[in-house]
């Protein structure tokens, strides 16, 4: 009997790999009960009761970075000016004097004159990351000990508060973070990212977190007490690396606290317009991802089980045919169950999924070599352990 070549184990080795992933990602996901924005909701502040005098929800600052006028910038802030809860600020910080987004803080000012809005214009540098420079301006202003960190582009519901703050009274718990919800807003290639996060990115947290401690910590909402930030050192410790989120989330757990990965979803805008703008920021969650996680990272191609089985169908012989046909099937009914689960039903067809998961396996592959990331125009060094040089304005 002729011998078995040995690509064609490999070939065989991989593609049964791929498809062992996607069917318990499917499995996963079919377990999964998130807790959606609900639309209906955003923007109005509920008649609960707990709105009035509930004191056993702790003060919270709302810390909100700023730069720019990023698309439907208005709307996502708004939606933060509108929680069922009892007691909170919002901080909004911005680096430069003339930022527009500045005039939108103003309005929602004048739109909630009752609730606390203050507003950081600070050039503090506490390292290379705009991000965490800017956090360290606006903690300047906050006055409350319950933090909530969140991205200018995402929306979130009348409960969003409520759901974060919920598990931080608990002194073992360090942050709180969830995942997000892709909604394209800007066409093509908007679609095309929003179905890498919402098929590739979100599955592989759950599926991360189904198999071990959770170590994901999401920069879109990141919630924790002033204690635990002081704890780790402050947000200089922070400040020199690309996934600062990672960072605090991981130094919470040095500290022997854990991360709990909320069940809320909220929504981020998607408005990558054309394909530069998509694969520049593709890119830098991926070299994001192997600078947190170097040995993860290298074995993410197989969270693209359809191209990777397309590939690899030419080496495997007769049995890689049965595989991408099995795969594909799989992937078919992944992709609806994903919609489904999400109530996505106005965007991300199938073949922008396919499409997604071929430029998401690019995109890894790339990442392996990256050196530099582009992040709002600004070009960074990124050496191995992920850490930040200045931007080269390149």
């Amino acid at each position: 009997m002729a011998l078995i070549p040995w690509w064609h184990w490999l070939a065989w080795s991989l593609c049964a790999a791929a498809l062992a992933y996607l069917a318990f990602a499917l499995w996963v996901l079919t377990r999964w009960r998130p807790r959606l924005v609900d639309s209906h909701l955003s923007g109005q502040r509920s008649t609960s009761p707990l709105q009035a005098t509930d004191k056993s929800w702790p003060a919270v600052s709302l810390l909100k970075p700023l730069r720019g006028l990023e698309a439907g910038l208005y709307e996502n802030l708004r939606t933060f000016c509108s929680q069922d809860y009892p007691c909170y600020e919002i901080v909004f910080g911005v680096q430069d004097p003339a930022d527009p987004a500045i005039a939108v803080v103003e309005r929602l000012r004048r739109e909630y004159p009752d609730l606390p809005i203050a507003l950081s214009i600070s050039a503090a540098k506490v390292g290379s990351n705009p991000k965490v420079n800017n956090l360290a301006g606006i903690f300047a202003l906050c006055r409350h000990d319950y933090l909530v960190i969140s991205d200018a582009d995402i929306r979130v519901g009348g409960g969003y508060l409520r759901e974060l703050c919920r598990p931080l009274p608990d002194d073992g718990v360090g942050v709180v973070t969830c995942l997000y919800r892709g909604m394209a807003v800007a066409g093509f290639w908007s679609r095309i990212l929003a179905a890498q996060i919402n098929e590739s990115f979100l599955p592989s947290v759950l599926v991360a977190e189904r198999l071990g401690p959770t170590i994901f910590c999401g920069g879109a909402t990141m919630a924790l007490r002033r204690s635990t930030l002081e704890g780790i050192g402050g947000w200089a410790v922070l400040a020199k690396h690309l996934a600062d989120d990672y960072q605090l989330g991981a130094l919470s757990r040095a500290q022997g606290k854990r991360t709990v990965l909320s069940a809320y979803v909220v929504d981020t805008l998607v408005h990558e317009p054309d394909f530069a703008a998509f694969y520049q920021h593709a890119l830098r969650w991926s070299r994001t991802t192997r600078a947190v996680q170097p040995a993860g990272h290298t074995l993410a191609f197989i969270s693209y089980p359809l191209p990777v089985v397309a590939l690899l169908a030419a080496w495997a012989g007769r049995p890689g045919l049965i595989f991408l046909v099995v795969v594909l099937g799989l992937r078919l009914v992944y992709h609806y169950a994903i919609l489904k689960k999400l109530r996505i039903t106005n965007s991300e067809g199938v073949l922008d999924a396919f499409l997604a998961d071929g430029m998401g396996l690019l995109v890894w592959f790339h990442a392996l070599f990256a050196r530099r990331i582009r992040w709002r125009g600004d070009r960074f060094a990124i050496d191995p352990k992920g850490r930040m040089g200045g931007h080269d304005g390149a």
